[in-house]
């Protein structure tokens, strides 16, 4: 009966011990792609990385292959809620939420973000 309960205490404090470990290590660099559709059709297929530096995000931004849009549509993104016409590729540092949409300016319709 006692070595069964000291094996049961052995298992919780390392896996206690396991979990904070885990916690007190910094998160790794995260990628997602994705084929954005336009809003007068084409895609752009879109990549972005990011890094939790312990109280925002630093990453990027990349095109993954060709891109079929027509020539008015371009990229925009949100850091934080501010909007800017983008270049298709870059970087960022000090974001707590990236967004990217795309949008044309023959029609002024844009995309929803991603």
């Amino acid at each position: 009966m006692f070595l069964s309960a000291v094996k049961r205490i052995g298992v919780v404090l390392a896996a206690v011990a396991g979990a904070a470990v885990l916690a007190a290590s910094p998160a790794s660099a995260a990628q997602q792609c994705g084929d954005l559709r336009g809003p007068e059709g084409g895609t752009l297929p879109l990549c972005k990385s990011w890094n939790w530096d312990g109280n925002d995000y630093d990453g990027k931004w990349w095109t993954n292959g060709p891109s079929s849009l027509p020539s008015h549509t371009y990229l925009q993104r949100s850091e934080d809620g501010s909007v800017t016409n983008s270049s298709f590729s870059g970087s960022y540092q000090d974001v707590k939420t990236i967004r990217f949409r795309l949008c044309d300016s023959s029609t002024r319709r844009c995309t929803g973000w991603w």
